[in-house]
C-alpha cells in the first residue's frame, strides 16, 4: 500500500496522497497547493468541518503542510488482556487510548509501553503488532501543534487494580468489551476511531 497521511484537525480531515483514490468521499480536492493555500486550508479546517484530498507531489505537499506546525511525536497502545477486554482511559471528558510524548533519547516502542504503564498503573505490556500512525492537531497558547502518534497493538497479563495517572488529566481507566470499545470510540476523536477500527479487525 502506498504511503499516505491522514490528518485530523478538529472535526475536519485532510488526506495527502500521490494519486486521487475514493475521491467522491471528499468535499474538496487540491493538487499541489502552495504554502499560502495550505495555510488557508488549515484555517478553514479550524473554523468548520470539511474533508479535503491533497494530491500530487506528496513529499512536497506534506513538507509544506508541516511548516504550519510545531511537531510533537507521541506513542501509545491499544491493549488487550487475557479476558479479551480492551484498555481505555477517560481524559478531559473523552474516552481515549493511553498515549504520551516521546522523551529525548527514547525509542518509539519504549515510549508506547511506558506511557501505557504510567497512565493506567499496570506493568509494561507486550507489543504484538505495529498499527497505522495517526496525525492530529491542536493549539497551545496560539502555537499550532501537529502530533504524529505511533500506535501498537499490545497484550497485558496484569490483572491488578487500574490506577489512572491523575496528574495527566486521566480520571478513569477500565477494561471494556469489544462491543463497548466500538461504541465508546464512536464518541471519541477521529484518530482514536481509526486505531480502534484497525486494531479490532486484526
Amino acid at each position: 500500500m502506498s504511503q499516505s497521511y491522514k490528518v485530523f484537525i478538529g472535526g475536519s480531515v485532510l488526506l495527502f496522497e500521490n494519486d486521487a483514490k475514493n475521491e467522491a468521499v471528499f468535499n474538496m480536492k487540491l493538487t499541489n497547493p502552495n504554502n499560502q493555500k495550505l495555510a488557508d486550508l488549515v484555517a478553514e479546517c479550524e473554523r468548520t468541518e470539511i474533508s479535503a484530498l491533497i494530491v500530487g507531489d506528496m513529499t512536497s505537499n506534506w513538507k509544506n503542510f508541516c511548516t504550519n506546525y510545531q511537531i510533537i511525536e507521541a506513542a501509545g497502545g491499544l491493549v488487550r488482556n487475557v479476558d479479551g477486554n480492551w484498555l481505555f482511559i477517560h481524559r478531559n471528558g473523552v474516552w481515549d487510548l493511553p498515549k504520551g510524548k516521546l522523551e529525548i533519547g527514547e525509542t518509539i516502542e519504549k515510549c508506547a509501553v511506558r506511557e501505557v504503564a504510567e497512565e493506567c498503573g499496570i506493568e509494561e505490556p507486550t507489543i504484538i503488532k505495529h498499527l497505522t500512525p495517526t496525525y492530529h492537531t491542536y493549539s497551545i497558547r496560539g502555537q499550532r501543534i501537529l502530533k504524529p502518534t505511533y500506535w501498537y497493538l499490545m497484550k497485558s497479563a496484569d490483572n491488578s487494580e487500574l490506577v489512572p495517572q491523575t496528574e495527566e488529566g486521566i480520571t478513569d481507566v477500565k477494561w471494556i468489551s469489544t462491543n463497548e470499545s466500538i461504541e465508546l470510540s464512536k464518541e471519541s476523536f477521529g484518530s482514536i476511531r481509526q486505531v480502534v477500527t484497525e486494531g479490532l479487525s486484526l
